[in-house]
């Protein structure tokens, strides 16, 4: 059941961010943003699947402001925004190929943006 909520979130989420504005609007001065990659270990632990010998290509992306926008096509990610404690304070999840995402506005300082596919969690320091 919590897995439908999150789920019918996150998709209200992206409906709602795309809907925001016909015209896309042109952010000041984006960052590029390098991520490192690391092994993504989940509060519930299961089996890991043998790890591959190369590790997976991280994401090519941007911030400006609070969109944060892939340069290129991606495979699907969940995101979630860390504070400086180590609390979750933004999880939604991201569809193969969208352009871009608008992170919340009542967010400011430094966080932990991570991208998680699969087993490995793609991750970059950020200042809101």
């Amino acid at each position: 059941m919590k897995r439908i909520l999150l789920t019918l979130f996150a998709c209200v989420t992206i409906f709602m961010g795309h809907a925001q504005s016909t015209t896309p609007s042109t952010p000041s001065n984006p960052t590029k943003l390098e991520f490192e990659v690391k092994i993504y270990t989940p509060v519930v632990t299961k089996p890991r699947p043998k790890a591959p010998a190369k590790l997976p290509t991280s994401p090519d992306a941007t911030l400006s402001e609070n969109i944060l926008t892939f340069l290129d096509s991606h495979a699907e990610y969940t995101l979630y925004i860390i504070d400086e404690e180590g609390e979750e304070v933004y999880e939604v999840f991201i569809p193969e190929n969208t352009s871009t995402i608008t992170l919340p506005l009542n967010l400011s300082g430094e966080y932990e943006l991570q991208l998680v596919r699969g087993e490995y969690c793609f991750y970059t320091y950020v200042e809101l």
